[in-house]
């Protein structure tokens, strides 16, 4: 029954169609139904500069405006370097699509954005101003000529993928073109046989007589629409009409029976059906409007449907090889905010080069009093083995970071990892006195002390720490006695109130 019954939301959710798929693919897929908390052109979240692609600047704007969206929707998964890297590697790779898109001499005309618009408006059901203005605020346009112009950037993109993928010699099937281009735009009146869709469903033989007297009602002229709003059982579209909405031909055979969909096939444009049987009932199908791989009509839109999915193919198949291939091999990438130039070289594995990168990092005014900047490039240098280095990083610290727990556990995992345990062992231990009882700390501590394998002390420390969580929850139980009695308490005395005013 869901099948049927949310059909018409799917239509608007799941039945994506590949232009759309295509056009606002990153738009959508990036930050759709990401609610706006605010401006990332007012919010200054970054400063840069933070790179060059062929000596083309990338903007701060543009940083902070994918930044801000993607700290929203993944900052409880991701550290903030981690979706900064991202932020970055996103824009260069939609610089280099730019470029390539100025180099091709690939351009779209306003009349190409136009009937994308009506195509979406058709296919997504806006058929208002405000649900208009809705999409465009789900997409982060402030105006709807900010949307046509993302729509425009899209299908350029769309056409480079289209000539990269012929480059390519890639491949689509007619099967799949097929796919892509038969659908049906569809309504139905529904009376239900089946206690899922409705609390009193009909007999068979009841609900058969009803249909078919709806039936007649069609045959003397009555409007299909009203009488879906008077007589379906489909509560989902029947305020609607019953309008299904506009389907794919192969959805429709994969979500329906056999029978409802050969029954709409045969249907002209217009035309309604004799009562159809389902699990559901009966249903009486009318066809608002049907394209089907045959005639000059298929044969006009063929060429483009191919170029459409031999685009998405590129896009899934092949895009990222050559957006790598373009930074590697052609394009000239200057990362130019140091920290995050050493932070991609540490993912690289690149640690010499990205403790260059950090030494820089200390040096500028956004980092170099940032605890973070002394323990990367601390982590950088013990990566190359050279402790020594990292150790003299602690030394370099501002007064202000000195003594911090975190530089306690790195100092002493340096000292581990450079064969001197008592060293290490002696730092642990201070930094165990310095958590004191928050059990978050001494967890870390711990861990650190599993990993050089000091097991006496590690059983030691476990020990402390259960103490420390039956303490906490003893006191948690006082609290919570404690609690009750109040609440007990409050109840007693507004019971008593309650009995004087009733005397």
């Amino acid at each position: 029954m869901a099948g049927m019954m949310r059909l018409r939301r799917l239509t608007t959710t799941l039945l994506k169609p590949v232009v759309i798929i295509l056009v606002l693919g990153m738009v959508v897929g990036l930050f759709y139904a990401i609610p706006r908390l605010g401006d990332a052109r007012t919010t200054a979240l970054y400063k840069g500069p933070f790179a060059r692609v062929n000596k083309v600047k990338l903007s701060d704007q543009d940083f902070n405006e994918i930044y801000f969206r993607l700290l929203q929707q993944y900052g409880t998964l991701y550290g903030e370097d981690e979706i900064k890297l991202s932020t970055l590697d996103y824009l260069i790779a939609r610089e280099l699509v730019n470029q390539e898109i100025k180099k091709r001499k690939i351009t779209v005309s306003k009349q190409e954005v136009e009937e994308l618009l009506t195509w979406i408006k058709l296919n997504y059901q806006i058929d208002s101003e405000e649900k208009l203005e809705y999409l465009i605020y789900q997409n982060g346009a402030g105006s709807l000529k900010e949307f046509k112009e993302m729509l425009r950037v899209m299908l350029a993109e769309q056409k480079l993928n289209t000539v990269l993928a012929k480059e390519a010699q890639l491949e689509v099937d007619e099967a799949a073109i097929i796919e892509q281009y038969e659908e049906l735009d569809l309504a139905h009146i529904l009376i239900a046989t089946n206690p899922e869709i409705t609390e009193a469903p009909l007999s068979d033989r009841e609900a058969l007589k009803k249909a078919q007297e709806i039936y007649e009602k069609l045959q003397e002229g009555a409007d299909f629409a009203a009488l879906a709003q008077e007589y379906s059982d489909d509560r989902e579209n029947r305020d609607q009409g019953g309008k299904i909405g506009r389907a794919p031909v192969s959805y429709l055979e994969m979500k329906f029976t056999a029978a409802f969909v050969e029954a709409a096939l045969q249907l002209e444009v217009g035309e309604y059906s004799k009562p159809v049987k389902t699990g559901y009932g009966y249903h009486l199908i009318t066809v608002y409007d049907k394209k089907l791989a045959q005639g000059e009509a298929y044969e006009r839109e063929k060429e483009k449907i191919k170029d459409n999915l031999l685009a998405e193919k590129f896009k899934n198949e092949k895009k990222s090889e050559w957006v790598k291939e373009q930074r590697t091999k052609y394009a000239k990438i200057e990362i130019l905010d140091p920290y995050l130039l050493g932070y991609s070289l540490g993912r690289e594995g690149k640690w010499a080069e990205a403790a260059l990168a950090y030494e820089q990092a200390l040096t500028d005014k956004r980092y170099k009093n940032e605890l973070k900047t002394y323990l990367a490039l601390a982590r950088a240098y013990k990566e190359t083995k050279d402790y020594d280095a990292a150790l003299l990083v602690f030394a370099r610290l501002p007064k202000g970071l000195q003594g911090n727990f975190q530089v306690d556990l790195e100092k002493a995992a340096l000292y581990l990892a450079k064969g001197d345990r008592e060293e290490g062992k002696a730092i642990l231990t201070e930094a165990e006195a310095k958590a004191g009882e928050n059990l978050s700390y001494l967890y870390q501590v711990l861990d650190k002390m599993k990993e050089a394998e000091l097991t006496a002390e590690a059983e030691a420390l476990e020990g402390k720490i259960a103490k420390l969580r039956e303490k906490a929850q003893k006191e948690q139980e006082e609290l919570n006695r404690r609690l009750e009695e109040e609440l007990k308490k409050r109840e007693a005395e507004q019971d008593q109130e309650g009995i004087f005013e009733a005397e």
